[in-house]
């Protein structure tokens, strides 16, 4: 695999030096298109020049792509903004910062391409645009979002990871999925969000309490997929990704096209599908055995937008299956006992793609149609449909020949709808009012013929909000409330007896925040909220194995309703030219904090022995701090530190909280330089990676202590190829490079293994 990656590149080289001295006509253009009065970023701001046109996203950033260096007229609108029409020259590497200035009355000339609920909050939000996407596909959505301070990964073995922001995963942290809420998390937190981050062109972490928006499971943060805007140009637009990746011996090819119709121009579609296979991971020591995967996703887009309405229907399916890690499902308690104390296999494994028993399979689809319609110059309303299935089926090591058949195959149904009228008058005020309501059935297959691990369920949802904005040339002020109502009924059998019971939560939410932008050079937004979250499901009534997790599980009936408040500050600051810094400070207080308690004892079942957990509740406190900040110094060199710390407290018995990220420090060194006329952002970095051994611990609170802290190497290097239509990106990384044997604290098979070891990877994209 290193092999073919080096010729790989090689090859790459010598087409670009071949390609050298044709004229480049695929030059990229980043904007920012900001208000003129408040220097706020504008999002959904039209951007065009020629046949070429891009929409800004939340922050106001857009990239004009398929340019050539020199002269070009740029026409730019946005609603409530009067349009701007510039001419202006630019060569590469610049980044064109626009303002617009409000409008007295809405042009009717704006042609709004597409709409979602804007993000314009003010708590803090990171955005990782398709440049840093680029440099990290072929990971899993978990292994992409630690690119951003604050957010660490919960895993469960080397196959499952997902996103811990501030301390909050699984419930407590919103996935919106091209803005339909992510359901398939219901059932526990050992399964990764099923979402094929190919779709993606940026992905946005909000990390404070955003429920006034989303609603109670955004206790902990939001994360945001936004798939790419449909094309309003006559052009088709391709991109086709290829990686590959020498632990697991694993290749990926991911592709999307999109386009419109040239004799319905305002009728635009995308197609996109991705091919995902591995084998066996491997520590710096030896392999894990059935650690291999396979992956099908595919989607597809159709928009219609004329100017004062629009709408767009989309549709996504993820199949994957999951080899799990055969150490973790062992016979006897003795047996067990002796893994854990050995803290890995007692044999050095070996490769091969084939995935046995213990395994899953699982399958997400997800349907959505979208609806606005612009009722005057200040006033529009959206609409919008969600639906949404879910099949988990887990397969177990069984006697008699059933391995093949499954050991719990649970089935989701999900509705949503959604609707929110927004108002902006143009000036200085603007308001939102919606609706949310969902409902869900969640069925077991009981031809499986085991334990019910939770019982067949029903849900239905209600909430209503309202969020206003006061903009100011010296500040922003933002303040929200909403109300939830969330009704529940469960019924199942635990050995051939009848239980389960209903449940009614409803509760109030609460949010104020402030923007000050002191200057051009420093901005602090504070916004503090409360937030609820009703337990689910499997927090109620779990009893029994949690297949992936490889543990017993209990929950607790009587559980109360989670409420929180949370404050957080956010720095972002350039007090030089070559010196930017952000800094997130933040408290999060709960009553009644749900997680999970291992109990320190063991459990014979038939496919094994397995440590058991209970859920408790108690009143907590998080604590923490992200650090990122840059420095740019000589003429090509870049050195940026990344760091986050959280402090979490079980304040009603005076210990620690399980299961919180350790201390975390990144330090990057890059040089970056362009070598010629097709060759582009060109780059070589090498990354150190400190993470602390979790001392915030209770002693024998666990089946084995935190592991020690570890330090990781990590090389990349990279290049974009531009000629005329065509963009070819190149990038090649070596993770763990010094082949660091480790155990991370957040990985939930520490006790009997290791993380990966030494990853050579090599991504192409190529755009048209």
């Amino acid at each position: 695999m290193k092999q073919a990656g080096l010729c790989c590149l090689a090859l790459c080289c010598t087409v670009s030096l071949k390609v050298r001295a044709q004229q480049d006509c695929r030059d990229v253009l980043p904007l920012i298109i900001t208000d003129e009065k408040t220097g706020e970023g504008i999002p959904g701001a039209a951007i065009g020049t020629g046949s070429l046109q891009a929409l800004t996203d939340a922050d106001g950033h857009g990239l004009l792509e398929g340019l050539c260096t020199g002269k070009l007229h740029l026409h730019v609108e946005a609603l409530g903004f009067v349009p701007l029409d510039k001419d202006l020259a630019f060569s590469k590497g610049d980044t064109l910062r626009l303002s617009l200035k409000t409008a007295d009355q809405t042009l009717d000339a704006v042609e709004i391409t597409g709409h979602k609920q804007v993000l314009n909050t003010t708590t803090s939000v990171t955005t990782l645009h398709q440049e840093e996407l680029d440099r990290l596909k072929g990971g899993n959505l978990a292994t992409i979002l630690t690119a951003i301070p604050g957010v660490n990964m919960l895993q469960t073995g080397a196959t499952i990871g997902k996103p811990v922001v501030n301390g909050m995963h699984s419930n407590r942290l919103l996935v919106l999925n091209n803005g339909i809420r992510q359901e398939g998390q219901q059932w526990g937190s050992e399964h990764a969000p099923e979402i094929d981050p190919f779709i993606a062109q940026s992905i946005t972490v909000v990390k404070g309490a955003e429920a006034i928006r989303y609603g109670a499971e955004a206790i902990g943060g939001v994360v945001l997929i936004e798939p790419p805007a449909l094309p309003t140009d006559k052009s088709i637009h391709g991109e086709l990704n290829l990686v590959g990746a020498s632990n697991g011996r694993a290749g990926t090819v991911s592709g999307m096209l999109s386009g419109n119709l040239a004799k319905l121009p305002a009728l635009s579609w995308r197609v996109q599908g991705t091919l995902k296979r591995s084998g066996n991971l491997e520590t710096a020591d030896y392999f894990l055995d059935n650690t291999g995967s396979k992956e099908l996703n595919y989607s597809a887009a159709l928009g219609y937008s004329k100017e004062h309405f629009g709408f767009d229907l989309f549709y996504s399916h993820f199949d994957t299956e999951l080899g799990i890690f055969k150490e973790s499902h062992i016979g006897s308690i003795e047996d067990l006992q002796a893994h854990i104390a050995n803290g890995r296999p007692f044999d050095n494994g070996s490769f091969y793609y084939s995935i046995d028993a213990p395994r899953q399979q699982v399958k997400h689809n997800l349907l959505k149609a979208n609806g606005h319609v612009h009722l005057n110059d200040y006033l529009h309303i959206n609409m919008q449909y969600g639906f949404q299935t879910d099949n988990r089926r887990e397969y177990d090591i069984r006697r008699g020949g059933r391995s093949s058949i499954p050991s719990l195959n649970l089935t989701l149904y999900t509705h949503t709808l959604n609707a929110y009228l927004e108002y902006f008058n143009g000036r200085q005020w603007k308001a939102m009012f919606g609706v949310d309501g969902i409902y869900q059935q969640n069925s077991y297959d009981g031809a499986s013929a085991t334990r019910q691990l939770i019982p067949d369920y029903n849900t239905n949802g209600l909430g209503v909000y309202a969020i206003g904005k006061l903009i100011k040339e010296a500040y922003q002020v933002e303040a929200g409330l909403r109300y939830d109502y969330k009704y529940l009924t469960a019924l199942g059998y635990r050995d051939k007896q009848l239980y389960g019971g209903r449940h009614t939560f409803g509760s109030l939410s609460g949010s104020l925040g402030i923007v000050l932008p002191f200057s051009d050079k420093w901005n602090l937004r504070s916004n503090i909220g409360t937030a609820w979250r009703p337990p689910t499901v499997n927090e109620l009534y779990s009893d029994g194995l949690h297949h992936g997790a490889a543990a017993i599980e209990y929950g607790d009936s009587t559980l109360n309703p989670e409420r929180s408040v949370k404050w957080i500050n956010s720095l972002a600051a350039t007090p030089l030219p070559w010196l930017n810094v952000n800094l997130d400070v933040y408290a999060h207080y709960f009553k009644d904090y749900i997680y999970l308690y291992p109990t320190g004892q063991f459990e014979d079942r038939l496919t094994g022995a397995f440590p058991t957990f209970v859920t408790k509740h108690t009143d907590a406190r998080f604590l923490g701090a992200d650090l990122s900040a840059g420095i740019h110094f000589l003429k090509h060199a870049d050195y940026t530190i990344k760091g986050s710390m959280v402090r979490a407290k079980d304040i009603s018995a005076g210990k620690y909280l399980p299961m919180i990220p350790a201390d975390r420090l990144s330090n990057a060194l890059k040089w970056s330089f362009n070598p010629g006329k097709v060759a582009q952002e060109t780059y070589v970095q090498l990354e150190h990676v400190y993470v602390a051994k979790q001392t915030r611990y209770e002693p024998g609170s666990d089946y084995a202590p935190p592991p020690d802290a570890y330090q990781l190497l990590n090389l990349s290097a990279g290049t974009q190829l531009q000629w005329k239509r065509h963009q070819l990106g190149i990038n090649f990384a070596v993770d763990n490079l010094t082949n660091t044997l480790y155990k991370d604290y957040m990985n939930r098979f520490r006790y009997y293994a290791h993380d990966i070891g030494r990853n050579f990877i090599l991504r192409l994209t190529y755009r048209i």
